[in-house]
Formats: C-alpha cells, sequence, structure tokens
C-alpha cells in the first residue's frame, strides 16, 4: 500500500473536503460592481450598461452567499454595496434624461441661463469659441 496517495487520504467521509465557488462568485460580483460604478459614473453615454452589470454582479453576490453556507463574504458585500451605488446613480441619470427631455425650448433656455448666469446667447458663443458643442434647438 502507498502511504503518500493523497487521494485515499482525502476522501475520508469523516472529513469531507469542501467544494464551493463563493470565492469565484464573489471576485466576479465584486468586479462586475466596479465595473458598473465606472459606466454608471464615468461613462455618461454608456450608463445603461451600468445597470445590466449591476444586476448580475447582484446575482452573483447570492450565489457566493449560497455556496458560503448562507454568509457573505467580504467581496460579496462590497459587490452589493458597489452595485446599489451603481443602480442609484443610474436611477439619477435616467430621472435627469426623463426631465430634460420633457421640458420645452423656452424652459429649456431659461435654465441654461439660471445656472450660467449669463443670457443664452452669450452662452452658446462663449461654448463655441471655446471649442464646444453646438447647440441648436431649431431642428428639434
Amino acid at each position: 500500500m502507498n502511504d503518500f496517495n493523497f487521494e485515499q487520504q482525502n476522501n475520508d467521509p469523516i472529513f469531507p473536503q469542501k467544494v464551493g465557488h463563493a470565492k469565484g462568485y464573489s471576485i466576479a460580483a465584486l468586479v462586475l460592481g466596479i465595473s458598473a460604478l465606472f459606466f454608471a459614473c464615468i461613462c455618461c453615454c454608456l450608463y445603461y450598461l451600468a445597470i445590466v452589470l449591476a444586476v448580475i454582479s447582484i446575482v452573483f453576490v447570492f450565489l457566493a452567499r449560497k455556496d458560503n453556507e448562507g454568509k457573505f463574504t467580504g467581496m460579496a458585500i462590497a459587490a452589493l454595496i458597489l452595485s446599489i451605488i451603481a443602480i442609484i446613480i443610474f436611477m439619477l441619470w435616467v430621472g435627469l434624461e426623463v426631465f430634460v427631455s420633457s421640458m420645452s425650448e423656452d424652459d429649456l433656455i431659461r435654465m441654461i441661463e439660471k445656472i450660467t448666469g449669463m443670457p443664452y446667447e452669450e452662452f452658446i458663443a462663449e461654448a463655441e469659441s471655446a471649442g464646444g458643442v453646438q447647440f441648436n434647438f431649431s431642428t428639434y
């Protein structure tokens, strides 16, 4: 009999090997949570991707909890917090988009004047001279 056969020693029914993927799920959830927060905060044109990544991250958090005997790991908690923050920022972006798109042209011009403290035409001239985006509401 070979005393160095670890397979026989590890198959002891008294001390079964714990097989789980909690750490892998937690790492995946954390990476997805960080990515969701990045897309929600930085990439204003790709913020819709944030909600998808955040939801997948939350699914991985609960898969990690299931594999870890009902307990959250530290990485899973961090991923859950980041995902919730990303969802909140996503909802703020959507709310801002709905708010601005529901405004009339006159309301939007008044809002720009109130925020910048200068007449709309002067603001547009300054933005165009600085190489900014051209605002032309007449085409909409």
